[in-house]
């Protein structure tokens, strides 16, 4: 846990470094954006695909298999609170009750839907667009989350691994 936090803080300090070089560069680089070059087109169309391989196996050591996926079980029990944070009810693994997806009320799953991931059907499990705009407004001073169901899934199973407060 320590040792992500200590790659978190040092890549902040990177992009921190990144965009006071890019401060003084700015100007330049509107220019640039007016008038592209066939260098700098190709260059970009050669930096988002290399970005894209960068993040994703920066990602393969941090994901948890899906044989771990599937045996995985919270040991934290749920818990119910109100707007003032007194806690209304505890479920634990002891008085849950495990019932078939077509059991429960198609209501129940739109209403989750629409409360948590309002574009559930238009991704496949990390919304690109909603990433983006809470990453801005975080560090525009407005933090904001952007995980979709798929991404909370798996931060409740993998609590240890989570890099943000417990929740």
């Amino acid at each position: 846990m320590a040792s992500m936090r200590s790659r978190f803080f040092e890549l902040k300090q990177l992009v921190a470094r990144i965009v006071a070089g890019l401060s003084s560069r700015l100007p330049g680089t509107l220019n640039a954006l007016r008038y592209p070059t066939r260098r700098g087109v190709m260059r970009t169309l050669v930096a988002v695909p290399a970005l894209l391989l960068l993040y994703v196996l920066i990602l393969i050591p941090l994901t948890p298999s899906i044989s771990n996926i599937r045996k995985a079980s919270s040991e934290q029990p749920a818990q119910i609170l109100s707007a003032d944070g007194k806690k209304l009810a505890e479920f634990k693994q002891s008085n849950r009750e495990w019932v078939a997806l077509s059991q429960i009320s198609p209501h129940v799953i739109d209403a989750l839907i629409a409360t948590e991931d309002h574009r559930f059907h238009d991704h496949f499990g990390i919304d690109w667009r909603r990433t983006a705009a809470a990453a801005f407004n975080t560090v525009s001073g407005d933090r904001q989350g952007g995980s979709t169901l798929t991404q909370q899934l798996a931060r409740n199973l993998y609590p240890e691994r989570s890099a943000g407060p417990p929740r």
